[in-house]
């Protein structure tokens, strides 16, 4: 039976609710500035969707399947952990023969870049985009997808990994004054679950809660550490969008919480 949670506007419960593609998280419904997100779940009953987001270039990252996303003339086989960026305000269509489950991000802007696909397996052997970070008990595995190696106005997407009972994102970290961020849990079936902290004062948090496989957390200022229950891992995509085109758009670069300064390997 689904735990009835207590509604907080920066916590979206059970983005997967739904099969076909489903924007569920925008500035209409959240305090995001500029960060539209969403999912794309298709298999045998729902194997196609087409759509576009005019003015704003998107992000689609796989979380689990396989198929196929073709932008114009292109048409990439995509798979686990690859990522399509998609064109201000092109049309794509997504489609599978088996199943597919992507995350989809997009955001506004007045620029234009060409499709691109990053083939993950391809794009972690690249300098600086699969990372080990940190150590026991915080140690944590990041895959960045879209990021500096696609050119992009605003958005960069990847994944985070954790070790089972594990902290991600420390140390505690912000960047309210250049970036928003989303967090989309996976992989982390029940009765696993993580904590998420959201604060810019300890003595005052504006979110603790447990979050579970399929919720999402909307970052738009103050320090964001998680952790995972003990014997579990907490695993969730990401999507960093940069406040204006071009200017903060690099994964890193962040505000650390004073208190907590140490070295991660993560710069």
């Amino acid at each position: 039976m689904p735990i009835a949670m207590p509604q907080h506007p920066w916590v979206v419960r059970n983005t997967a609710a739904m099969k076909g593609r489903n924007i569920v998280i925008s500035p209409e419904t959240t305090d995001f500035k500029f960060i539209s997100a969403g999912r794309i779940i298709l298999d045998h009953e729902v194997p196609t969707i087409t759509a576009q987001n005019p003015g704003r270039e998107t992000t689609l990252l796989v979380l689990h399947g396989e198929g196929t996303v073709t932008v114009g003339d292109q048409t990439f086989a995509v798979a686990r952990f690859d990522g399509v960026y998609v064109p201000r305000g092109a049309a794509f269509t997504v489609a599978t023969d088996s199943a597919i489950d992507i995350m989809e991000g997009s955001a506004p802007t007045e620029l234009e870049y060409p499709a691109q696909f990053v083939k993950h397996q391809e794009a972690r052997q690249q300098e600086g985009m699969y990372l080990k970070v940190g150590a026991e008990p915080f140690y944590r595995e990041i895959h960045k997808v879209i990021a500096e190696n696609v050119q992009g106005a605003k958005l960069l997407t990847g994944v985070t990994m954790s070790n089972p009972g594990n902290w991600t994102s420390w140390p505690p970290h912000e960047h309210a004054a250049t970036q928003e961020e989303l967090y989309l849990f996976f992989d982390m079936p029940r009765p696993g679950f993580g904590t998420q902290y959201i604060y810019t004062s300890l003595a005052e948090p504006e979110v603790i809660t447990p979050v579970y496989e399929d919720d999402a957390v909307v970052i738009v200022k103050g320090y964001h550490p998680n952790v995972a229950a003990p014997g579990f891992p907490i695993n969730f995509a990401w999507l960093l969008c940069s406040l204006q085109d071009h200017t903060w758009r690099k994964v890193g670069g962040v505000n650390v919480q004073p208190e907590f300064l140490m070295e991660t390997g993560l710069k």
